[in-house]
């Protein structure tokens, strides 16, 4: 039988929004509603294929139900601004998908879905109801059914007995005895799901029910059911969807229809949805992307007579076909280059015809067009091929663009830019994206890649231009790139050893913890399942709970760090987690990361992921060592130089604050810098109007942490947690620090309302971060959306700041102290391995670069790095 699939339009219009976080696209528009409703529609039309379809939405205005029940659906807040502001997108997504949209003034989707419902039905068609609406299941029958795709769920006759213990034309009796609270239907007070079941399964109909009232037991109920039968009555009436609204079932006109393809792409471009723009197939196979015919270079002359075709300083495109895991241990398979309209492939033969590619990649005069660069640069090195800049990596300038988004592959790029699906193929499917570009493919797809950058990156750098964000992307981000992937190829040696040590005592600390808690709970239990745990708080030592989620009562950190106040075994078993994670996360795991090669851990440092400019490390992360805690330090320990060698670490000290400082001009601020004094002590002075000589450590610490509450936007309740004071003198604190530093207050008011002003924060060198929340309908995420404009521009400077050290020190290293290696970043410290003997001389000029920044940037204050030295990274940390 023929199919018709009936939409609740307006129910899911509300899920989408609740559902998803508030995405935005790069203007600042929020979009989680139309794209969790488009991801919904494409999902049905794609995976279902049903015969016919239509969405069916509420329309504005009062209803017969209004009529009856003036507090029908009283209670309900107005739809939220920025949910409003999407459904004139939906309702363009669903008519460029040529699918019918139904509304009807005076009758709610409900009804019209029911009326729709029983006529195809009627008519000889199956019908499927696309809804998580419980009331929807009174229609069901053998031939109407209900689906929810977020749960992917079916729903029939049977669930519904299952679920009610009716059958669907009871439902409506439950529901007028039980009510709606969401809907404001009154129902019988008293009365909940349970004896409205029981009810309606012992007599039927609410009317049988009132008719037989003094049959019903308990008395109590009785007296609820005659004091309030017309209550039930009228939600009965309430709760039935009607099947008789004023709309007729034309099969022919609710047939699946195509889209309107160029509306539909026009449509999600618009709205910045490149991952359902790749799930839209194409009516027709693409153009090539590739303006003559793809070479396969096999022979020396060939490479040449490719090579002498280009221009003197053209631009050319390089992809590299890799296999294996990201980072180190990629290999290159081939090689596909593109360049003055002509694309080539070259199947590697590093002992012959790579001679001339090899001097065009050494050409300094000619740019390198790239995705992902550092793979391509450590993947070339593997095989003793040095690419020269200068550079152009296209994610990187991706990232520059649209600092928030998440995926900057090549794929989404060809798409968004140039209109073409890489890899596609009538009928078949566009490959995934990957942020390391790192894959095995055929040699088509490595010189359709190469073509796609090749055609990008002149679009790419214009846009770059045009936004001012070129200076940075070439004097930044792109000498930042070689030097990160020398730190990944150097790695750091670990000390498996120690970490084997480390571990099997920790085994033991575990066992004697266990013994521990389950002495104070009075008997074992499975410390990891939160349901046992929160028996034993809160049943067996009657504990009194914090917070109640779904599934019970909350046993998470912070619960537990509150109970702790209260007993012991909280206590005990947050220390038994965070001995436990470490084991697991990096006791156990570093070992087994080593590079069986180099005999050394790896990380990738990642330029494309945090928006405020900063690096991220993973696989592993590095930069989440623990820095504090015994078998934190000790894991530390186990980071070491090789024999003969040091490891030397640089820290910027304070360089948060003396970027506030600058930033804000701040007279008493610059000052504190200027003298060389301490920060975090002036503030205590300032904060608690105490000599230097009365400033505890305590009050040091508590200063400390307004100084860098203040950054990134602390409330009293957040420092006052932070600092186990109440929130009036947290809320002191903060008010004290404005009092002593105005222009610190007037900067961040003025971020605030520059970035409301231009949809976007700048750095000290102009790197952009968008910040749609500022103009979020939801006050939380406008909040989230100020603190973000508070501090971006502070922690974008510092990684800034951070990059042009980076560079300037690896340069200095790579002419005076070529055997210095620098082997890690984290946050605002470097970490070097140093041989013995050039020890003092690293030590000047490490320091002296890192703090020369400061003048290349004409910062106000001066930069001061700290410098440690040691065996391991524990003993070499300031």
């Amino acid at each position: 039988m023929p199919t018709l699939y009936l939409i609740d339009g307006s129910a899911y219009i509300y899920r989408a929004f609740f559902a998803l976080p508030p995405l935005s696209n790069s203007k600042g528009f929020q979009t989680n509603a139309v794209y969790g409703f488009t991801t919904m529609l494409l999902k049905i039309l794609r995976e279902h294929r049903p015969d016919a379809v239509a969405v069916v939405f509420d329309e504005k205005g009062p209803t017969q139900r209004h009529e009856e029940y003036q507090a029908y659906k009283a209670q309900r807040p107005p739809m939220p601004d920025a949910m409003s502001a999407q459904v004139p997108y939906i309702h363009r997504v669903v008519e460029a998908l040529a699918i019918p949209a139904i509304r009807l003034a005076g009758h709610e989707a409900d009804d019209i879905i029911g009326t729709l419902a029983r006529k195809a039905e009627q008519a000889g068609h199956d019908v499927v109801i696309v809804t998580s609406d419980k009331d929807m299941y009174q229609l069901l029958t053998p031939r109407v059914r209900i689906y929810d795709p977020v749960k992917d769920k079916w729903i029939g006759e049977p669930e519904c007995r299952e679920r009610f213990g009716v059958e669907p034309a009871r439902v409506a009796e439950i529901m007028g005895l039980m009510g709606d609270a969401i809907d404001n239907i009154p129902g019988v007070k008293g009365i909940g799901e349970k004896t409205a079941t029981k009810l309606i399964g012992q007599f039927g109909t609410i009317e049988e029910l009132l008719r037989r009232v003094e049959d019903v037991t308990p008395a109590r109920t009785k007296t609820m059911l005659i004091e309030q039968a017309e209550n039930a009555r009228l939600s009965r009436r309430l709760a039935t969807i009607q099947t008789d609204s004023p709309v007729e079932f034309d099969a022919e006109a609710l047939h699946v229809k195509p889209a309107h393809e160029d509306r539909l792409v026009e449509l999600l471009r618009e709205l910045e949805f490149t991952s359902l723009l790749k799930s839209v197939q194409p009516s027709a196979p693409q153009a090539s992307i590739h303006d003559a015919a793809v070479e396969t270079i096999e022979s020396e002359s060939a490479a040449r007579a490719f090579v002498d075709r280009m221009g003197k300083t053209e631009t050319v495109a390089v992809h590299c076909l890799l296999s294996g895991p990201p980072g180190v241990r990629a290999d290159v398979q081939g090689i596909a280059l593109s360049a003055a309209s002509r694309t080539a492939f070259i199947p590697l033969d590093v002992h012959g015809y790579m001679r001339p590619i090899t001097a065009l990649f050494h050409d300094a005069t000619r740019t390198k067009a790239v995705h992902d660069l550092k793979s391509v640069l450590l993947a070339l090195h593997r095989i003793g091929v040095t690419l020269a800049g200068p550079y152009f990596d296209t994610m990187i300038a991706d990232y520059l663009l649209n600092p928030n988004r998440r995926d900057h592959g090549l794929d989404t790029l060809a798409l968004e830019l140039l209109d073409h699906r890489l890899g596609a193929r009538e009928s078949e499917p566009a490959p995934a994206a990957s942020l390391f570009e790192v894959e095995t493919g055929s040699h088509e797809q490595a010189a359709e890649r190469a073509a796609a950058i090749a055609k990008l990156a002149p679009l790419m750098q214009e846009r770059l231009r045009e936004q001012g964000s070129l200076k940075l992307f070439q004097d930044v981000e792109m000498p930042l790139v070689p030097v990160l992937a020398d730190i990944e190829r150097n790695g750091f040696l670990l000390d498996v050893d120690g970490l084997h040590a480390l571990s099997k005592e920790l085994e033991r600390e575990l066992d004697r913890m266990m013994e521990s808690i389950a002495r104070l709970a009075g008997g074992e239990f499975n410390i990891n399942s939160p349901k046992q745990l929160a028996a034993v708080l809160f049943e067996k030592l009657a504990l009194k709970p914090i917070r109640k989620t779904k599934t019970g009562y909350s046993t998470d950190e912070d619960t537990l760090t509150q109970l702790a106040a209260q007993h012991e075994l909280p206590a005990q078993i947050l220390n038994y987690r965070t001995l436990s994670k470490l084991k697991s996360t990096y006791v156990d795991a570093l070992p087994e990361l080593i590079n069986p090669d180099t005999k050394r851990l790896h990380t990738s440092l990642n330029q494309t992921v945090a928006a405020t400019g900063r690096l991220s490390s993973t696989e592993p992360n590095l930069q989440n060592i623990p820095v504090k805690g015994d078998y934190g330090l000790r894991i530390r320990e186990a980071f070491i130089a090789p024999k003969g060698h040091e490891l030397l670490c640089a820290d910027y000290s304070q360089i948060e604050p003396r970027i506030l400082a600058h930033l804000s001009q701040d007279p008493r601020l610059v000052g504190v810098f200027a003298k060389g004094e301490d920060i975090h002590m002036a503030t205590a002075m300032e904060i608690f109007g105490l000599p230097s000589s009365q400033i505890t450590r305590e009050m040091r610490r508590a200063a400390k942490t307004v100084v860098f509450g203040i950054v990134y936007g602390i409330s009293p309740f957040g420092l006052s947690q932070n600092i186990g004071v109440s929130q009036a003198e947290a809320k002191k604190y903060i008010e004290t620090f404005f009092e002593k530093f105005a222009a610190v207050r007037e900067l961040m008011d003025r971020n605030i309302s520059d970035a409301k002003t231009k949809g976007y924060t700048t750095t000290i060198l102009g790197r952009r971060r968008p910040i749609p929340e500022l103009h979020s309908g939801d006050p939380v995420q406008r909040g989230v959306g100020e603190r973000m404009a508070v501090n971006s521009p502070i922690q974008g400077s510092a990684a800034d700041l951070i990059k042009l050290a980076m560079i300037n020190v690896h340069r200095k290293l790579h002419e005076d102290l070529p055997h210095v290696k620098m082997i890690l970043q984290v946050h605002d410290e470097l970490i070097f391995e140093v041989p013995e003997h050039d020890l003092d001389e690293a030590k000047r000029l490490v320091k002296s670069e890192m703090e020369a920044v400061g003048k290349q940037l004409n910062l106000s204050v001066p930069l001061k790095v700290d410098l440690g030295v040691g065996k391991n990274w524990r003993a070499a940390h300031p």
